[in-house]
């Protein structure tokens, strides 16, 4: 029976581009083509290969009771948050038990990326009943890792669940990933004994003898490989748990509606929450405006116009205390007349300075006789202290007398 093969690639949710191909049984191609050009059959279910940098395919140590628990479930994304940079909560993770007991392989993909991408097949016509990585498609050689030359899109198959896509190199220079690969293959004691090159189609393939000696590892070149060309399917299939197909078009959607609807229910009572609380907000608003209005009023008389009744009344109580001769923290005229206050008969000192800096005012005097500076501070600290005003006096050489007044810290 023939199957449909798509391969889908990072921006087929935006432009809906993909490859397709028709394979026969034996998995020989019978017609191929680019969405631009012709679509597959629609009405069918197909399978869909997912680029190699698309996914990325990890081996995790969890117990065999754990694993049957996680199968299929959002808790498997956790499993692989060392390997993940975004929030483990924004990838789909499928997963696959391992030969070797308590290990796990899993295959980490975007998920806001394929519910996008299988959104757009299921607009085409087009339902997948398998996502298959990319990277474990070619056959594996014996003892040998495969590596499919592809320019920017090249990737390497070391296991039978194992892969991983391959970063841009220097022309000529192994990938540094590949070189990364061999030393931790090495420190685990499983590298592989030959590196086997194998070229997309219109893809080259680089020098084997400069990789050999650049890698301490044989590398030779192997036959010509294409996506739609292999008939061997891996185990390891992506649509699991939430984007599981269940037989009918659409059924994935289908299975999300109800928590769409929860969170849209969730979404309009919140609203209705924040909408009521803006109201009552608003009102005690208003109430307090009205208080304040009335207050401003009894204060100042049924006639007083209100423009801002918070800065109305600040200014009219500062009004007031300076008329009551106390003004304002820190303000030049309230320490000025402080001073004043306190300075004896004009007579008896002669003021040579006057200073205001920082809320402080400074004024410096000098008594007609050098022997009487200290009768003339005596005198100008007996004098009565004026509320809220901190007055200090000091005795400095040749008689002078400084005198800083500043507005007295609360408590």
């Amino acid at each position: 029976m023939s199957v449909c093969r798509i391969r889908l690639g990072r921006d087929f949710p935006a432009t809906g581009r993909f490859d397709w191909a028709m394979l026969d049984e034996r998995g020989a191609v019978l017609e191929s083509a680019s969405s631009q050009l012709a679509l597959p059959p629609r009405g069918r279910r197909c399978e869909a290969v997912l680029a190699a940098e698309l996914v990325l395919v990890e081996c995790v140590s969890v117990p065999a009771a754990q694993q049957r628990r996680l199968q299929g479930g959002r808790a498997l994304g956790f499993l692989a948050e060392d390997s993940l940079v975004p929030d483990p909560a924004r990838v789909h993770v499928a997963a696959e038990p391992a030969r070797r007991k308590d290990l796990l392989y899993v295959a980490i993909v975007d998920r806001d990326w394929l519910a996008q991408s299988l959104a757009r097949l299921d607009r085409l016509g087009l339902e997948p009943a398998a996502a298959y990585p990319e990277c474990l498609l070619p056959r594996l050689e014996p003892r040998a890792w495969v590596l499919v030359c592809n320019g920017a899109e090249s990737f390497a198959r070391t296991g039978e669940r194992e892969g991983f896509a391959l970063d841009s190199a220097v022309e000529g220079e192994p990938p540094v990933g590949l070189r990364l690969a061999l030393d931790a293959a090495r420190d685990a004691g499983r590298p592989p004994e030959r590196i086997v090159l194998r070229s997309a189609p219109g893809a080259p393939l680089p020098d084997a003898a400069r990789w050999s000696e650049a890698l301490a590892v044989p590398v030779e070149r192997g036959a010509p490989w294409s996506w739609m060309e292999t008939a061997e399917k891996p185990g390891l299939d992506l649509l699991q748990g939430e984007f599981a197909p269940q037989g009918g078009a659409g059924s994935w959607r289908g299975r999300l509606r109800r928590p769409a609807l929860l969170a849209a229910a969730a979404l309009a009572v919140a609203s209705c929450g924040l909408a009521a609380d803006w109201a009552l907000k608003s009102a005690e608003r208003d109430r307090l405006q009205a208080e304040m209005h009335t207050l401003y009023r009894e204060t100042f008389g049924p006639s007083a116009v209100i423009v801002d009744a918070p800065l109305q009344m600040s200014r009219a109580h500062a009004e007031l205390r300076w008329l009551a001769g106390q003004g304002g923290g820190g303000e030049f005229m309230t320490l000025l007349d402080a001073l004043a206050r306190r300075l004896p008969d004009p007579t008896t000192q002669r003021a040579e300075t006057l200073s205001y800096e920082a809320g402080r005012l400074t004024l410096s005097l000098r008594a007609p006789d050098t022997r009487r500076s200290a009768a003339l501070a005596a005198q100008l600290r007996a004098k009565t202290p004026t509320p809220d005003v901190e007055v200090r006096v000091e005795e400095a050489d040749g008689g002078v007398l400084r005198v800083t007044a500043l507005i007295r810290s609360p408590g």
